[in-house]
């Protein structure tokens, strides 16, 4: 996003983390006359005075340290400051009322040390009135400055005064949208409103929130009895809201019947060919429906990869075409690599930039914005926090920095953004974690343990003890290295003679055991070249690979387990890693047992040695039990069971959980082709005779057939990856 020097209507955003003298609401003491004016059917308790908005106060406080001890000890010395702020002199407020002179309408507001802000007062009571500024928008009770500005002037003029308890004189009731932390229906009866019909809808206010259906019983009863009732639309928008949380779950529960287990849902994000996790899918599925909502889960189980499923689910499923992703400059080419090759909408910016580009932001009218957090306190940063309270986007995830619980001060505003229609959630966490003051406002939160019981309408946060039990033991992921163009001609020689062989075979139905042992010869030779074996440019490709994976920004490997069944190449790629500067260990058939003892010691011991390289027959019997390890495949055996084997030398089958395999693929070549198809195949391979360690050297004749048609397979789709 190209850099801004200016914002919307001049207006500088640093008022939502402001320090204010305490301010008697005004509304509140209109509250207590008036008269016929109501909200959900009872006239409200006066509201406490406030130094600021809630969420203003719970970051000061949190950023500080304020603990339940300390904060009376607080409040009393903020009870001081405010004492001497009121004998300063006072600064009058420039207000322009509407334009045709009546008392409810637009107000222009313009305090000092404020954001100017537009008031539209509707009626006397409290919450009806609506305010653009961000003290409106994160309070509790609908209440900010420039209300009370508005409101101590029209008191200061008893006629006005008068008429504004009152309220608006019309024949027709409304039914307009109460504001505050938790948006309800308010209930503004008219002048020629029916007592029958007002003690009605002051009873079913009071009896349930109301929704679609209860709004319409409630028209159809003033129609019978021949009154008018005006509905505000700000009410039919927050009914639709809800309503569309309930048609999301069930029309994906119409498409994927078979829930997280879907192979569409799955497969929506491949990280190096991995699929997603059920538990993966089941946070996508979360924030679809939610619409708004954190998805706070523990680093190892990639909330990042959930929300672009989601986005993606968005787009196919809900008609979401813009999509903006705000995350760390250093993330964003992570996000990049980690969109579909197809995917469109998609704009990645940086989180840092998101104040000085909120116009930008803004023009992209995004439908979906996603904020990757990281520890920089972003919902403290008042410019930033500011811009992303006034990003317009009707969807939204959250992914908190892993340390968020630790850092309660970010809590507010964060899901004061999440619940923007004010579902429940902001009024669920002031009113249930919220430490209050003497002067009833917020000075910390506490219990934030629970949190994910107040807030599970829009939080996921589950950590892996709570899903151990559910976790798979192994992530597997595909990293394909490409082909050098020294070996591709090679390769190609290879795999074409290897196919004439093995078309030959099917076609008079007889190999000879003579026959057999060229064409074993022939598939070796192809595995050796994938492998690396004499084959220089590829062990340097791997190399490099592997390389990568050790440094990765995000998640760098402190060891890894190297496997492959050449002990030729695993010696070729120990001298690439040295001359790179990676210190790694061999252990092969052709070294004693003290040799490969004093390798898998070096290993486990030296935080220097990051790198164990396993050849299949040297390590048959070598048992490292390193919790920490990654496993790498450098080569793909023919018989999965000898994945299996390799996993079981480094951990605890049984025991371990969401342990990284990387299976390093040169890619378009036969190793590739096995992998896509050999891995898609739930039965055991009919033959081992490939891999080392195989007990006989030919392939049983009842087995051949299938054998030479799982070859021709392999063949088929190494052939289909190069054109």
């Amino acid at each position: 996003m190209p850099t801004k020097t200016t914002r919307a209507q001049d207006q500088a955003p640093t008022s939502a983390t402001r320090k204010r003298a305490p301010r008697r609401s005004a509304a509140a003491t209109l509250d207590t006359t008036a008269d016929g004016e109501n909200a959900a059917a009872s006239a409200p308790a006066p509201a406490p005075p406030r130094a600021a908005s809630p969420a203003k106060r719970a970051a000061r406080s949190a950023k500080t340290g304020v603990t339940t001890r300390t904060a009376r000890k607080a409040s009393t010395a903020k009870s001081a400051s405010a004492a001497r702020a009121q004998t300063a002199p006072a600064i009058e407020p420039l207000i322009e009322a509407p334009t045709d002179g009546a008392l409810f309408g637009d107000y222009a507001v313009r305090i000092p040390d404020e954001e100017p802000a537009t008031l539209t007062l509707r009626a006397a009571h409290s919450g009806s009135a609506l305010c653009t500024c961000l003290d409106f928008q994160l309070s509790e009770h609908g209440d900010c400055p420039h209300l009370q500005a508005v409101l101590a002037a029209l008191q200061a003029d008893a006629a006005r005064a008068a008429a504004l308890v009152r309220g608006p004189q019309q024949p027709g009731s409304r039914l307009a949208l109460r504001q505050g932390a938790r948006r309800q229906a308010l209930w503004l009866p008219g002048l020629d409103c029916p007592a029958a019909l007002d003690e009605s809808v002051r009873k079913a206010l009071v009896a349930s929130p109301l929704d679609a259906q209860g709004l319409a019983r409630l028209l159809r009863a003033a129609r019978e009895a021949g009154h008018e009732i005006e509905v505000d639309e700000a009410l039919w928008t927050q009914l639709a809201v809800a309503r569309d949380v309930q048609a999301r779950v069930q029309r994906l529960e119409t498409l994927f019947p078979q829930g997280p287990s879907s192979v569409e849902l799955q497969t929506l994000v491949l990280d190096h060919g991995r699929p997603l996790l059920p538990l993966q899918v089941e946070g996508a599925l979360f924030a679809v429906c939610a619409g708004r909502a954190i998805l706070a889960d523990a680093p190892a189980l990639q909330p990042a990869r959930q929300a672009l499923a989601a986005a993606l689910l968005w787009q196919r499923h809900f008609d979401v075409e813009r999509v903006l992703v705000l995350a760390p400059s250093a993330r964003l080419p992570r996000w990049q690599q980690a969109l579909p090759a197809d995917a469109t909408g998609f704009t990645l910016a940086a989180l840092e930039g998101v104040a000085q580009d909120a116009d930008a932001l803004h023009a992209a009218q995004a439908e979906l914005v996603i904020v990757d957090e990281d520890d920089s306190g972003l919902w403290i940063d008042a410019e930033r926090a500011a811009a992303l309270l006034r990003l317009a986007a009707p969807l939204a995830i959250v992914l908190p920095a892993a340390d968020w619980l630790q850092r309660p001060a970010e809590l507010p505003l964060r899901v004061a953004f999440v619940d923007a229609h004010r579902l429940g959630a902001y009024e669920a966490l002031l009113q249930t974690h919220g430490l209050r003051d003497e002067e009833g406002g917020l000075c910390g939160l506490h219990e934030l343990a629970a949190l994910p019981r107040t807030l599970g309408a829009v939080l996921l946060a589950r950590t892996l003890d709570e899903l151990r039990e559910q976790l798979p033991e192994r992530v597997e992921s595909l990293r394909r290295v490409p082909m050098p163009a020294a070996v591709q001609a090679e390769h190609a020689a290879l795999a074409t003679a290897l196919a004439a062989a093995v078309a030959r075979a099917q076609r008079s139905g007889w190999l000879a055991d003579a026959q057999q042992r060229r064409l074993l010869a022939q598939v070796q030779a192809l595995r050796r070249l994938c492998a690396g074996v004499e084959a220089p440019a590829v062990v340097a490709a791997k190399a490099q690979a592997l390389q990568a994976l050790l440094d990765d920004a995000e998640a760098p490997v402190a060891k890894a387990v190297v496997c492959a069944q050449w002990p030729q190449a695993l010696s070729a790629l120990q001298t690439a890693l040295a001359q790179a500067g990676i210190e790694a260990a061999l252990c092969s058939g052709a070294e004693s047992a003290a040799a490969r003892d004093a390798a898998r010691t070096r290993f486990q011991d030296d935080p220097a040695c990051r790198v164990l390289l396993v050849a299949d027959a040297g390590g048959s019997a070598l048992e490292l039990r390193v919790p920490q390890a990654q496993l790498v495949h450098l080569d793909r055996p023919w018989n999965a069971r000898v994945l299996a084997r390799r996993f079981g030398r480094v951990h605890r089958r049984g025991q371990a959980r969401l342990v990284p395999v990387t299976h390093l693929l040169l890619q378009d070549s036969f190793e590739d082709a096995c992998a896509q198809v050999l891995g898609a195949r739930a039965a055991p391979a009919p033959v081992d005779v490939l891999d080392a360690g195989a007990e006989h050297g030919f392939v049983p004749a009842t087995a051949v057939p299938d054998w030479l048609s799982e070859l021709a397979e392999v063949l088929r789709a190494a052939r289909q990856s190069t054109t």
